[in-house]
């Protein structure tokens, strides 16, 4: 007697928005597996996208679903609704066709399809309506933000760095922000680049909002945002592109941007603010002449060990045969400093090969992240005792401070107490900013960083990405004139000295290391 193979199917399961929640999936599930049982049909698996949007096919287990159908291990995919496989009707018939290629029918729970014409009429008649009802919500949503914007009421997401949403959903200062955001724009104002503000924001330990590093990225929103003059706008950016990314260097028309003068508290005055903008708008112009001909990778990591100043690049032709040289040179050479050049080529490469043998493997990664997690710990746990410390050393200056004033005012006032006082402003600034940095910290995962691996094998080599991504992992490189030092650091965002690691060598050593990478 022959056996009749049961068909095999598999569940797809989302839901979009905050309106929906996690349950929504757990009633699509029941419902799935009552329907795939009277079909007598076997359920070997399921695909759950969640708080996922259906107008996009950029669903993590909606393409996992889709490839796993070309290794044809089932031959259905049961959703509860049609819409739940998507909202738009040239996605939906791209992959039903997909499906179909691989001998799999989509089959829905509450939308009792057949091959029938009468079926393929109607199929087409819900995915038009599903997208119909998509567009329409999406206007609702849109008419109600834009009604939001002209109140200057804050329409979700983060706020800019400088502000924070207070109980009436409007923008207000936060003045240990504001301080950040000030200090880039007189810094950009008065004629500094990106490179020098990120070095001075890097040296004060200060951080973006969602506490990372500061990049360029960073500063030219900042710099380009109109909130920070007092004008409230919405609407500004250019739409996403096709593949969901959004340019943040892109705005929209102007008669399409909602913008409110004086409709929130400014930081930067209007004139700071303009100023910032025609030097924006120069630099554009001016691109072109600031191009390099080289890729200097580890440019503002190089330090020369003897006098302390950052190494230029520097392209020269040496030898009897007029070789080119590219090399790190110390701009104070042959003036007052008797330091030597670095050949560029060598230790950019030797570096790059570095950071991946010592920190982007796997071993190595989640090795750093077990020592982050512990200084973690104990900085957490030190954190009360340590906290205590600071406050009362603050109050202690305040009291000082407040004897000052009242000896001021009985009119005693000399040089040395005038100091006296001058000398514990400093103090007080210094601890205001401590307190207002110190605050408890998150433990770390491994899998928050596990991208880190796959950006240092497929990022291209030679570009400003790659630049910028090597650049992380490099403290600093002090060089001397026989050896040099390379201080990589693990880049996960902590400041922690266990988290660097120093290794010293010999320029020798660099030239036969190099040269061996290049024979292999």
């Amino acid at each position: 007697m022959a056996v009749i193979e049961r068909i095999r199917a598999v569940a797809y399961c989302r839901y979009s928005s905050s309106n929906q929640h996690e349950t929504s999936i757990e009633g699509q599930m029941r419902s799935i597996e009552e329907f795939c049982k009277k079909q007598n049909w076997i359920l070997v698996s399921s695909y759950q996208d969640r708080a996922v949007s259906g107008t996009t096919d950029n669903r993590e287990q909606f393409q996992k679903m889709i490839s796993d159908s070309y290794n044809h291990n089932f031959e259905r995919v049961v959703v509860y609704k049609l819409d739940r496989f998507a909202r738009n009707r040239y996605d939906s018939i791209i992959y039903k066709n997909k499906l179909k290629k691989n001998d799999v029918l989509l089959c829905s729970v509450n939308e009792n399809l057949t091959d029938s014409p009468e079926s393929v009429i109607l199929e087409s008649l819900l995915d038009g309506m599903n997208e119909y009802y998509s567009k329409a919500l999406s206007q609702i949503v849109i008419r109600g933000h834009l009604e939001n914007a002209y109140k200057c009421i804050h329409n979700g997401g983060i706020p800019p760095l400088g502000y924070r949403v207070n109980s009436e959903r409007k923008l207000e200062v936060v003045p240990e922000e504001a301080k950040i955001v000030k200090l880039i724009f007189e810094l950009y104002t008065q004629g500094y680049g990106y490179s020098y503000i990120l070095d001075r924001l890097s040296e004060l330990n200060y951080h973006t909002k969602t506490g990372r590093t500061f990049s360029k990225s960073s500063l030219y929103e900042i710099l380009s945002n109109p909130k920070y003059a007092g004008n409230f706008v919405y609407n500004r950016l250019a739409s996403k592109d096709i593949d969901g990314k959004r340019n943040g260097h892109k705005t929209k028309s102007a008669d399409k941007i909602v913008c409110i003068e004086g409709g929130c508290d400014k930081i930067v005055s209007k004139a700071m603010f303009d100023k910032a903008q025609r030097i924006k708008a120069a630099n554009k112009r001016n691109a072109g002449r600031y191009s390099s001909k080289e890729m200097y990778l580890l440019s503002g990591k190089v330090i020369c060990d003897c006098c302390g100043r950052k190494m230029t690049g520097n392209r020269s032709k040496c030898g009897r045969n007029k070789s080119l040289l590219v090399s790190y040179r110390c701009p104070s050479l042959k003036k007052v400093c008797k330091n030597k050049e670095i050949n560029a080529t060598y230790l950019n490469s030797h570096v790059s090969v570095l950071i991946g043998q010592k920190l982007l493997n796997l071993k190595s990664l989640k090795k750093a992240v077990a020592k982050v997690n512990k200084y973690i710990e104990k900085y957490n746990t030190d954190y009360d005792s340590n906290y205590d410390t600071v406050l009362a050393q603050y109050s202690e200056i305040l009291d000082n401070l407040a004897n000052i004033t009242a000896a001021v005012e009985k009119g005693l006032v000399t040089e040395d107490l005038m100091q006296r006082a001058e000398n514990l402003e400093a103090e007080k600034t210094e601890l205001e900013k401590r307190l207002c940095t110190m605050k408890l910290l998150e433990p770390v995962k491994y899998e928050d960083f596990e991208h880190l691996l796959r950006q240092y094998k497929e990022i291209k080599h030679n570009t400003e990405e790659y630049r910028t991504f090597i650049q992380q992992f490099v403290k600093e490189i002090r060089v001397r004139p026989y050896d040099f030092d390379i201080v990589l650091d693990m880049g996960l965002g902590v400041v922690a000295d266990e988290l660097t690691e120093k290794i010293t060598m010999r320029r020798e050593e660099l030239y036969k290391l190099f040269d061996s990478h290049v024979r292999e």
